[in-house]
């Protein structure tokens, strides 16, 4: 219940810079409200979005993925249960704060922005911290969930943990119609959704005996207790054969699918408001009908990873996912869009299920949270950094639309697809404990 409530605001929360930038940047003073001759005679209103400022606020908070290894560390080393709360705890303390940051009253008299970089700063830091905390949560579900699953059903497990924090991303995208006026020239109403997605802190706090630590993680502090199974590893531990040769392979697939993950959800929002003009009730459309109609394309991708394996399955997930996105981006209608950014948002969501599945199957409990540390938030998330830089400044050096920029970005998935079918072993049929032996026997 806690883990699926954890991930429900992790996604609510992850999604809501991604959908409401534009908003914000009307707020912050990065976007610009104006409008232009329609091609009947109409007035149309549009939102221009700065690149480069936008692009790197979103770099910016995105160094808080990097960041929260440690949380992954602490894991290793205290235990699943209180670190997966004390995240849940932050990063519902900070997403308070981004609202409090960012109400009405700091707006300045004569600009009617709030204090365009004080402000922005702030919201920028509560963010970056949040994040610290929100990637920790989410590392640590998928850390817990391989440790109490079997084999046989892991893919169902993280499957279904993966829809929790995409049913968060769809509430934000049906509240930006009611919190966000059509015609808004402030961008104000946006920070009501961060005071929503503050929720989880009493819930979590009252449920938290409810949250067993794993029992793979006790069975190996009785052992260590008992002086049966070696001493808490160091952090630089995964670096040792046999470990280090996946531990390099999983990084670099965790930084190429971030770049299509995160370039299709951090900046979809971005690029049909200033590509294409769409209004909150258009995102509103299109969030809703990817996450309704993609829930069930993740459910179907995670029994996948259990019937055709981790690779076969990473082979039909990952080409879909790139052709819809591709197609998404490169798209003007309206009807189009939708249709491809529904397919194409239910396999980048599996992306995550594939990586956190496969990291975790690759490497034993002593250092399982520690390996997803170095692969995801330590080297894959400098993709997550990386794509609101690239597509930027290819926004802001070139004739390319975001539409265009976004849609090279969609291919580099391709290169994680080729590290995992030549050079990952098939990891669907592992235990927990043929897992931890394999690494001892292998050692």
């Amino acid at each position: 219940m806690i883990i699926v409530l954890g991930s429900f605001f992790e996604g609510l929360d992850d999604s809501l810079v991604n959908i409401a930038l534009p908003y914000i940047g009307l707020t912050f003073g990065f976007s610009q409200y104006g409008s232009r001759p329609g091609p009947d005679g109409t007035t149309v209103n549009e939102i221009i979005v700065d690149p480069t400022i936008s692009t790197y606020l979103l770099a910016i908070i995105g160094v808080g993925t990097v960041v929260a290894f440690l949380m992954s560390r602490l894991a290793d080393r205290i235990g699943r249960r209180p670190v997966f709360l004390w995240c849940v705890y932050g990063y519902s303390i900070c997403t308070l704060l981004t609202a409090i940051v960012s109400m009405p009253f700091f707006v300045d008299a004569q600009t009617g922005l709030i204090g365009q970089w004080p402000g922005l700063i702030a919201f920028g830091f509560f963010q970056f911290v949040a994040r610290i905390f929100l990637i920790g949560s989410w590392s640590l579900g998928y850390v817990i969930l391989t440790e109490e699953f079997a084999a046989k059903d892991r893919g169902f497990a993280t499957g279904r943990f993966q829809l929790a924090a995409v049913f968060g991303g769809l509430l934000v995208g049906i509240l930006i119609m009611f919190f966000i006026p059509r015609d808004t020239i402030d961008g104000f109403g946006w920070q009501w959704l961060y005071m929503i997605g503050a929720l989880p802190l009493l819930p979590v706090f009252l449920l938290r005996k409810w949250l067993p630590e794993t029992h793979a993680y006790l069975q190996r502090k009785e052992g260590l207790e008992q002086g049966t199974v070696e001493k808490d590893t160091s952090f630089m531990d995964v670096w040792k054969k046999p470990h280090r040769k996946y531990l390099l392979i999983m990084s670099v697939v965790w930084f190429f699918f971030y770049f299509g993950i995160k370039g299709q959800l951090n900046l979809f929002s971005t690029r049909v408001v200033e590509d294409l003009h769409w209004v909150p009730s258009d995102i509103t459309i299109a969030v809703a009908s990817a996450t309704v109609i993609g829930i069930f394309i993740i459910g179907l991708n995670g029994k996948l990873l259990d019937i055709l394996g981790r690779k076969k399955a990473a082979m039909l997930i990952i080409l879909v996912g790139v052709a819809m996105s591709f197609a998404t981006f490169m798209s003007t209608s309206f009807v189009a869009i939708i249709v491809f950014n529904v397919v194409a948002t239910g396999c980048l969501n599996s992306y995550l299920m594939i990586g956190s599945t496969i990291t975790n199957e690759l490497f034993p409990t002593k250092i399982r949270a520690s390996a997803m540390a170095w692969a995801n938030n330590i080297f894959g998330r400098v993709g997550q950094i990386g794509v609101p830089l690239f597509v930027g400044a290819i926004v802001a050096g070139t004739a390319l639309s975001w539409g265009n920029a976004l849609a090279i970005a969609m291919l580099l998935p391709l290169i994680s697809l080729i590290l995992i079918m030549v050079f990952i072993p098939e990891t669907s049929k592992r235990s927990i404990e043929e897992i931890d032996s394999l690494s001892e026997d292998v050692a």
